[in-house]
């Protein structure tokens, strides 16, 4: 039964992954060209000028930023590339339980020989696939963009793969979070608005964190533990401390990610299903 619900969740999601690995592979590979033309010893001297209290906002130093290691990597923290990771990622993770409730096709699942926890598996499932299909796309549009463009300096294709391992944890743990926001809510709407609300306050510490370091706002948010560009960088130079910080960031990350699902899971199979509205 489960392997048929996997069949199922891929068949009904398909259309949606083709949607988010096209354009995650396509923006990241415009993106790195685009980034080619640009100079940037000019642009970073321009933006020191003009907005240096604002470049704490920055992941990394803007002189590393320049490098074009540090111009690819900075790709993975482009707001298209977050749209599509929390598109895919919230869009499964709240119509694993509330989603279902609401269409009112749980009811009807439920009344089939299967446990509770089958149907969360076979989401998770279906959802990691899909998460390991997103972050190969954007690893793919790396290496074509790479292969389009002319710089000096010209990193490799493999150095990336921080960022890309990152870039998993990510959507591991924000469709960890949703999938919760789905057993506690009644509608995949309240979910939905769960998550954003959750994202909106988190996204406050990390701007808050950088731009007042002595509030320790970074302290309090997941999202410090997405830094593909600083990770990226970092491991490329190497040593005990970069590597310390990669598993750092990518455990808090999955940890955070795992426990959530563990909490929807146990919440979900103790408690009554409503019906729908």
């Amino acid at each position: 039964m489960n392997g048929v619900l996997v069949k199922r969740g891929l068949r009904d999601a398909a259309g949606m992954l083709i949607a988010c690995c096209a354009l995650m592979c396509g923006f990241v590979w415009f993106r790195g060209w685009v980034s080619s033309k640009i100079e940037f010893s000019a642009l970073a001297s321009l933006l020191t000028d003009a907005f240096g209290s604002f470049l704490k906002l920055l992941p990394v130093p803007i002189d590393q930023l320049a490098s074009p290691l540090g111009r690819m990597a900075f790709s993975f923290e482009e707001g298209p590339v977050v749209l599509v990771t929390g598109l895919w990622a919230i869009a499964r993770g709240t119509d694993v339980i509330a989603g279902q409730q609401g269409a009112g096709t749980m009811e009807m699942l439920l009344a089939q020989p299967l446990r509770r926890i089958t149907v969360v598996t076979s989401h998770l499932i279906v959802t990691l696939l899909g998460a390991a299909a997103i972050v190969s796309a954007a690893w793919i549009g790396t290496g074509l963009g790479l292969l389009v463009i002319d710089m000096q300096d010209e990193p490799a294709w493999r150095q990336f793969w921080p960022a890309v391992v990152n870039l998993g944890g990510l959507l591991v743990c924000v469709a960890g979070i949703s999938t919760l926001a789905s057993a506690l809510a009644r509608t995949r709407t309240q979910a939905v608005a769960l998550v954003i609300g959750f994202y909106v306050i988190e996204l406050a510490f990390m701007i808050l964190g950088r731009l007042v370091p002595e509030t320790h706002g970074e302290s309090f948010t997941f999202l410090t533990a997405y830094d593909p560009t600083r990770l990226t960088l970092a491991l490329a130079e190497g040593g005990a401390e970069a590597a310390s910080l990669f598993i750092k960031y990518n455990v808090v990350l999955v940890g955070l990610g795992a426990g959530c699902w563990a909490i929807a899971a146990a919440i979900f199979c103790r408690r009554d299903v409503p019906a729908p509205l």
